[in-house]
């Protein structure tokens, strides 16, 4: 491997990576490597436009929306308005796509991994450093320069598409915040495990993968457990429900369907947005319920302990523990496909990187997961649909008033604006939930 260093070409012995493999599958040149992964990636944004052109011209269709209206009761200005928010969003996600695959692909073609490689082996040697320290530099460049791409659409989708709406809340100074909080957040945590990692794949030998796969689900358990008391409340403020009827109604349910309440609370969302939610957190004994107070002021409590049955049915079926068995699994196959990637250097050689090394085996991973990801999306979205009308089904038996569910949910509805049509091969590939007017039917609302 050689590194470059200003003028300077500078001979370096190739690093031992497990128990130094015998480069393979270069049966492919690097150059038809990168063609068909730039096919891919271009096949695969083609897609999902071509699926966002059919689902808004879905919803246009003025027939379907007014069946819409009619079966949910939507006043026509208030569908009117869904129907402008949804128009602004899908304008939005097309610029926003186009633009971030053309100056990815850009990137990827002419060089720029190989670039960043160069600045951070440079960097690397000027602090007398190793592999491992030239791999963060390496992840922090791309980091870093992803979130330049991407702070600008941010920015006009808070202050302009959802300013627009009536949906934000946010300062320009809360906003700031929040990225410098998750950028250091991010380090600390991100770069720790990343740094672990780097140092499995150099010393655990033919083996590492397995390592590697049982650390980064523990530490992925670790930040679940950590999130309500340490992570969470730098970004929120927590405050405990007040004494009364609300209260009261939720612990008998939770009581009900033996769900280990260990409290309860109010999250300030309305900083940030108008959105509604609650969830609870909470991997190992008690759980904490989390109500966000646009949640608690725009619905009556029986509505409120409604949608809480629902995201309780999740926990009640074991739908989070079946979650986190599928996420054990796909992790360990993920490392496993990582470690036969690893010594095939013409995957490197294709995206301009120096050679064969543990953060760009991580890298080419990433890169041609994503491809993947989509085709195996509309599974996952499957199994999420059916958890939904199954935590539903549980709601409805728990709640005194069957009809309470289906009036929260079209509040939920109309307080964010969301288009209760879809089109069924873009609810296929993308909603994790099924489309509102579909789920109402299967509740028996309608």
């Amino acid at each position: 491997m050689r590194q470059k260093l200003g003028s300077k070409t500078q001979e370096k012995p190739i690093k031992k990576i497990c128990t130094e493999p015998t480069a393979r599958g270069d049966t492919v040149s690097p150059q038809n490597l990168l063609i068909l992964f730039v096919g891919l990636r271009l096949f695969q944004h083609l897609c999902e436009r071509y699926l966002a052109h059919l689902n808004r011209s879905f919803y246009e269709d003025p027939k379907r929306r007014e069946e819409a209206c009619q079966a949910l009761n939507i006043a026509a200005d208030d569908m009117e308005k869904t129907l402008q928010y949804s128009r602004d969003k899908n304008r939005f996600g097309a610029i926003n796509s186009w633009v971030s695959t053309i100056i990815t692909l850009a990137f990827l073609v002419l060089g720029g991994l190989g670039w960043v490689e160069g600045m951070a082996q440079s960097l690397s040697d000027s602090l007398g450093m190793g592999s491992i320290v030239t791999g963060l530099a390496f992840f922090g460049i791309i980091t870093l320069l992803s979130s330049l791409l991407s702070i600008p659409f941010e920015l006009y989708h808070t202050f302009v598409l959802e300013a627009k709406h009536g949906f934000n809340r946010q300062s320009m100074k809360g906003f700031w915040l929040d990225r410098v909080k998750g950028l250091v957040v991010g380090s600390i945590l991100g770069g720790a495990l990343l740094a672990v990692l780097l140092w499995i794949m150099a010393s655990m030998g033919n083996q590492w993968w397995i390592v590697a796969w049982l650390v980064v689900f523990g530490f992925s358990l670790l930040t679940v457990w950590l999130y309500p008391t340490v992570l969470a409340p730098l970004f929120n403020k927590f405050s405990p429900l007040d004494e009364g009827e609300l209260k009261d109604k939720i612990f008998t349910l939770a009581k009900k369907v033996e769900f280990e309440a260990d409290g309860i609370s109010i999250m300030d969302a309305s900083t940030r947005s108008s959105h509604g939610n609650a969830y609870f957190t909470g991997v190992f004994g008690k759980k904490k319920i989390v109500l966000f107070d646009t949640l608690v002021k725009s619905m009556s409590t029986d509505e409120i302990v409604a949608v809480l049955a629902h995201e309780l049915g999740h926990f009640k079926l074991h739908h989070i523990r079946w979650s986190l068995i599928r996420s054990f699994f796909m992790t360990g196959f993920m490392f496993f496909l990582i470690s036969l990637a690893l010594p095939v250097e013409s995957l490197y050689q294709a995206f301009h990187l120096d050679g064969i090394s543990d953060y760009g085996a991580l890298t080419m991973f990433s890169l041609w997961f994503g491809p993947i990801g989509f085709l195996i999306q509309p599974l996952s979205n499957f199994m999420s649909r059916r958890n939904e009308f199954a935590a539903d089904a549980f709601a409805l038996n728990n709640v005194a008033d069957k009809k309470l569910l289906g009036d929260a949910l079209l509040k939920l509805r109309e307080n964010s604006h969301v288009m209760p049509i879809s089109h069924r091969a873009f609810s296929t590939v993308y909603h994790s939930h099924p489309p509102l007017l579909e789920r109402l039917k299967a509740m028996g609302y309608i």
